[in-house]
């Protein structure tokens, strides 16, 4: 099997330790996969246009076959942080605030078995691992279109998330902005209403999209 794997370059043998590696193979499958998660590049932009206005690190996750992975991040160009979510990063469901605002718009019986099928790990003391508070939780995300992670996997660093919708009722993304407590705290409701601005725009969009998209398949 790993003599295969090399011919086809989807890893590298090392000629002097004899180790392997990924090879190139997977680099190009790897990309093209996060390039597939953001439709035709549209919600990227909607990253840059959230960094730039509040000068936070802000990130793009999606939904795929029951987990939630981060598709895209922008970093602001003065920024110095380095935080738990990068591209490829897989978020817990029961703790992220990009998870929990996908996770509102999902059936409860689905969210009922995706949770128990991850490993729910606490990763600070505010981790919450009580599945009782998380589905009232998730009743406060549905109606406000807000999701919180205060504290809960890094100390110190809180992140808020919008959905963004695919129809009216389907949210297959997220989009979300992370830093100090101190200053989110401080700024929580301009954050809130320039995060949720943000995301009604990028649904509408995305909307359009799948509107004009499922036209031309007809």
């Amino acid at each position: 099997m790993l003599r295969e794997m090399v011919d086809h370059s989807l890893i590298i043998q090392s000629i002097n330790t004899k180790k392997y590696r990924l090879g190139p193979k997977t680099m190009v499958w790897g990309s093209n996969f996060v390039l597939g998660q953001d439709p035709s590049g549209l919600l990227s932009g909607y990253c840059d246009t959230l960094a730039a206005s509040t000068n936070l690190y802000v990130f793009l996750c999606r939904f795929v076959n029951g987990e939630v992975y981060c598709t895209y991040a922008r970093q602001p160009s003065n920024g110095r942080n380095t935080y738990f979510v990068h591209v490829g990063q897989k978020m817990p469901l029961h703790c992220s605030a990009a998870a929990k605002a996908i996770l509102a718009f999902q059936p409860p019986h689905k969210v009922d078995v995706l949770i128990s099928q991850n490993s729910n790990v606490k990763y600070t003391d505010y981790t919450n691992m009580d599945l009782t508070h998380l589905i009232d939780e998730l009743g406060i995300i549905k109606d406000s279109h807000v999701a919180f992670c205060k504290e809960e996997l890094e100390m110190g660093v809180s992140t808020i998330s919008t959905p963004i919708f695919i129809n009216k009722d389907e949210a297959l993304f997220s989009i979300s902005l992370i830093g100090g407590i101190s200053y989110i705290n401080q700024c929580e409701e301009s954050l809130i209403n320039t995060l949720r601005k943000i995301g009604e725009d990028a649904s509408e969009q995305l909307r359009m999209a799948h509107v004009l998209t499922s036209n031309e398949c007809r």
